[in-house]
């Protein structure tokens, strides 16, 4: 009866965050969903309070990246991209600007920076109804996934994966980089040929963008520094949501050092809801793995191993993809890795897929990835919605292709 009533609270969970009933938020879903898991499941009041603090880093990470959005809104920054997006004049070379400076900034601030620093520009440089500024805002979010895969450090996902089974620098990059940029590379020329097929609007876009800025150099300053200190951060083992929170605290302070700073402003960049959704998942997730519901999933994930490596890896991205996609890709991943890790081996195939499905795979909803979830908060703020259905029609040739793609090339160097 306990197995029973968990797997209709996580399934009535799933579909709620789809389904949104009486206009409610993904926050208050996932918070419901949780406590309701963990009122019916199997965890007692000690380990469901062990599971919420086990989210502490990954809260801690997110708040962190809210600062740093707010201190470069306050800085300028924001103002100054979006005034490079107003210089492209069609809606492709917006394109093109976003999936570069996109994969650049997912490289190395990792995924979930992309969406906080392109969204308002993109924004704030088109008017929100622009069939031409949907397209290029939903090329943001997916090369901030579709590049994720790139560094250890470029998602939260991928450091879970280099620790835990102790890849090593130098195996990364000679084995998942490579398939991440092939992915990257497919994803965006599938996302720059979708662009063409627009129709021109039919009135420039002039939406006025400011950039009477305060001086950005500091907060320049502070992105480059942050960037040294993810990559020594993520080789170090050092907890990613120390550091981002430094980060967004250094961000504010190089924001008061370049102009002043509207505490309003910077408060509308906090969104607490988020990180109750973060901390939320995990739990309902944990309480679904307790019960062993997901034991069939997981037999089906180590069942791959003796394959060839193609098959295995298609076959953990596959898997990978559909777990991130029902249940968000960080709690997947955590799951996926706990299994994988049951039986001694360096797994290297499985690993792989595990991580092109986890990484490039959330892209396939709007729920895969929590980078995606910024990304529709900030959309929804400047005055764009989209639908489940729209986003799951853009989002399936890129994300097909660039998985294909990653797939291939990591079949041919694992």
């Amino acid at each position: 009866m306990q197995d029973l009533s968990l797997a209709v609270v996580f399934a009535a969970t799933i579909l709620g965050l789809y389904l949104r009933p009486f206009g409610a938020r993904d926050w208050q879903i996932a918070a419901i969903g949780a406590a309701a898991a963990w009122l019916v499941g199997p965890l007692g009041l000690r380990a469901g309070l062990d599971a919420v603090a086990d989210s502490a880093n990954i809260v801690a990470f997110f708040l962190g990246l809210m600062l740093i959005a707010a201190g470069a809104d306050a800085a300028g920054l924001y103002a100054r991209t979006a005034a490079l997006l107003r210089g492209r004049h069609s809606t492709q070379a917006k394109v093109v600007t976003v999936l570069l400076s996109g994969t650049l900034v997912t490289a190395v601030l990792s995924n979930d920076a992309t969406p906080l620093v392109l969204t308002p520009a993109i924004f704030a440089a088109g008017a929100a109804g622009s069939p031409g500024t949907r397209r290029t805002a939903l090329a943001a979010t997916f090369t901030a996934d579709g590049a994720s895969l790139l560094l250890p450090v470029s998602n939260p996902v991928n450091l879970l994966f280099f620790e835990r089974f102790e890849m090593g620098f130098d195996t990364y990059l000679s084995t998942i980089t490579p398939a991440a940029a092939a992915g990257i590379a497919v994803m965006s020329a599938v996302v720059w040929w979708q662009s063409r097929r627009l129709t021109p609007d039919a009135a420039p876009e002039t939406r006025p963008v400011s950039i009477a800025a305060p001086d950005s150099r500091p907060a320049v300053v502070v992105v480059g520094a942050l960037a040294v200190a993810y990559v020594v951060a993520g080789l170090a083992g050092t907890p990613l949501g120390a550091v981002t929170l430094a980060g967004g605290a250094a961000m504010l302070v190089a924001a008061r050092l370049g102009g002043s700073v509207d505490p309003g402003r910077v408060r509308r960049h906090i969104a607490p809801g988020v990180l109750l959704f973060v901390a939320a998942l995990l739990l309902l997730v944990e309480s679904v793995s307790a019960a062993g519901l997901l034991d069939p999933l997981a037999d089906a994930l180590t069942g791959l191993d003796e394959r060839p490596a193609l098959v295995t890896i298609v076959g953990a991205a596959t898997i990978a993809a559909v777990l991130s996609n029902l249940m968000n890709n960080w709690p997947a991943a955590l799951l996926i890795a706990a299994t994988i890790g049951t039986s001694a081996g360096p797994h290297e195939e499985l690993v792989a897929g595990a991580l092109i499905g986890s990484a490039i795979g959330a892209n396939f909803t709007m729920l895969g990835s929590l980078s995606t979830v910024f990304w529709l908060n900030l959309a929804r703020q400047s005055g764009a919605s989209f639908g489940a259905g729209e986003y799951a029609r853009a989002a399936f040739l890129p994300t097909a292709g660039g998985i294909l793609a990653a797939c291939l090339v990591a079949a041919a160097l694992v």
